[in-house]
């Protein structure tokens, strides 16, 4: 009786560690739905975050894009290169607004 409950405790615990662990930082569709998506070119590059040039949204010129914990590039950002960003709804409220990707595709 003892082996079956301490088994049941074992399976429990271990399919907890896998769904946990497995819901990361996957792009949600709410996140994608909630989303403000634009073209921008980069200005200025730094360990943390990118300054932008917005290129087809009237709601800002430029803009801070927080880097932080954000890993899924498949490039390497420089200064010049045109991007397609989908940025998470909230805004920071600063000059430029900082706002937090969602994801960012080089464009060239």
């Amino acid at each position: 009786m003892k082996k079956g409950i301490s088994l049941a405790v074992a399976v429990v615990l271990a399919m907890g560690l896998v769904v946990g662990c497995n819901s990361s930082a996957k792009t949600t569709t709410n996140e994608m739905a909630d989303s403000i998506s634009f073209t921008a070119t980069i200005d200025e590059v730094s360990d943390t975050e990118l300054l932008v040039t917005v290129l087809d949204n009237n709601n800002f010129d430029k803009a801070r894009v927080n880097m932080q914990g954000f890993d899924s590039l498949d490039f390497v950002p420089q200064k010049g290169q045109t991007i397609k960003l989908s940025i998470k709804n909230q805004v920071g409220m600063s000059e430029p607004p900082f706002v937090n990707p969602i994801t960012i595709e080089l464009m060239k």
